[in-house]
């Protein structure tokens, strides 16, 4: 796998964003271990420093009418076995009877006669922690209050709490690893349906486009139900096709083989009329061919825009007054009044601007070949939810049901066409979130394409 592709697996960035969370928890309680180690060092030493204060004044007195001492051997030797210690006494006169005179204290003199007063300090170059208390004794003439003083140097401190912090750090560390191996693991097991998924789309052949059967989990389900859909309605599309592409296999074949049998008859046949009347009926079925493939190739059209064209604000009154300006031809075979109504306002409508005017256009051109005796009417209205262009002729309507007719190739007359034209408008319609709706009375023939505003 290139790193590229690494990077864009869900696995790679999961098991990453963990391993980033893991590692600034374990900074995070490695900083908490250092001070929770330190404090415990801390009050560890603070103990035995605080008790070693206290043993060296249990054993300060007077004697002779001098302030003496003397140490307890094993207290300094406890205190010693860790870090250097350093002490002074210094009796009610201020004079130090003991230890080292450089030894100096910052605590409260008040402070001291209450209790052991503890402090970090500077001795001889080096960080100590200093203990302080006063010893009352019986020397006459003084304040009676001796000062003892002792010090001790803070590298065991700092190794006990390096100790302490590393062992930390150590379960920290190894925990972190474990959870994020776990997670790991948890991440491969949660991605197994994906897998499963991915594995059921692949061995499908190419036209199986029935919904996913493994079972998703719940944060991709939408995820699927939307791979469904467009499955379904890829098949959906496909089936139209490839319905589509019989029918017209089919609708071609039979005027290729009339053309083909007429041009036979043309070859065998001598110069005579007859020679002419085929000449005309090829001519007519050349036209009748050249008519179908249109309208297949426009029926095409409008199905593959349906989806994928972008819609765009169109003004029913200008598009159907193009539109019948276009369509009606410069000459007709007999004399038909034709008219326009627009609507009073300007009826707006977001759709395919190309599949409106096919629409429209076919709606005309069958109602001239196939309807209109006299006379032809194309209206534009609307109201708040819906708009319309309205196309009505005085024809003799349709042998027909209005839904039948909308299928393809299914002709609503006798006359010659290829049984596209509705079908491409119901397309359209259905499209633009309207239909297409045919009625006939009163002697004429309304068709009316309704949208949706």
């Amino acid at each position: 796998m290139q790193l590229s592709e690494l990077r864009l697996s869900l696995r790679f960035r999961i098991i990453a964003v963990l391993a980033a969370v893991l590692a600034a928890g374990a900074v995070v309680l490695g900083a908490a271990a250092w001070h929770s180690s330190s404090l415990a060092a801390q009050h560890a030493y603070d103990r035995l420093l605080r008790g070693g204060a206290v043993q060296i004044a249990e054993n300060v007195y007077v004697q002779g009418g001098v302030v003496t001492v003397d140490p307890p051997v094993s207290t300094i030797a406890t205190l010693a076995d860790y870090d250097l210690v350093f002490y002074k006494v210094v009796d009610p006169r201020g004079i130090v009877v003991a230890g080292y005179e450089d030894l100096a204290s910052g605590a409260d003199p008040v402070d001291i006669k209450a209790g052991v007063v503890l402090e970090d300090g500077t001795y001889q170059g080096q960080p100590v922690r200093i203990a302080t208390l006063a010893r009352q004794i019986d020397l006459p003439g003084t304040n009676n209050w001796a000062t003892i003083v002792v010090a001790q140097t803070t590298e065991a401190r700092r190794a006990l709490a390096r100790d302490l912090t590393l062992k930390a750090l150590g379960v920290i560390v190894v925990m972190s690893v474990l959870a994020l191996l776990a997670a790991a693991y948890a991440v491969t097991l949660a991605l197994k349906p994906l897998t499963r998924i991915e594995r059921e789309i692949a061995a499908r052949r190419p036209d199986d486009l029935r919904p996913i059967e493994a079972e998703p989990p719940l944060e991709i389900r939408n995820l699927v139900e939307a791979i469904d859909d467009f499955m379904r309605r890829l098949s959906e599309r496909m089936a139209i096709m490839q319905r589509f592409i019989a029918d017209a296999a089919h609708q071609i074949r039979t005027p290729l083989a009339a053309l083909d049998a007429q041009v036979e008859i043309l070859i065998g046949t001598p110069a005579s009329r007859r020679k002419a009347d085929t000449v005309r009926r090829i001519h007519e079925r050349t036209a009748e061919l050249g008519r179908l493939t249109g309208q297949l190739l426009d029926h095409a059209m409008v199905i593959h825009r349906r989806d994928a064209a972008t819609t765009i604000p169109v003004d029913l009154n200008e598009m159907a007054k193009s539109v019948l300006a276009k369509a009606v031809p410069f000459s007709l075979p007999r004399e038909i009044d034709i008219a326009f109504m627009p609507d009073e306002t300007t009826p707006m409508v977001k759709g395919d601007v190309v599949s409106l005017r096919e629409a429209l256009s076919n709606l005309i051109d069958n109602a001239l070949k196939h309807g209109a005796h006299s006379r032809l009417l194309v209206a534009v209205g609307a109201d708040e939810a819906s708009a319309w262009i309205e196309v009505e002729d005085d024809g003799d309507g349709f042998s027909s049901s209005p839904a039948v007719l909308m299928q393809p190739f299914v002709k609503g007359t006798a006359s010659p066409g290829s049984g596209l034209g509705l079908a491409i408008v119901a397309e359209v319609a259905t499209a633009h979130g309207g239909e297409l709706a045919i009625v006939r009375e009163s002697g004429t023939t309304r068709a009316r394409l309704v949208l949706a505003r």
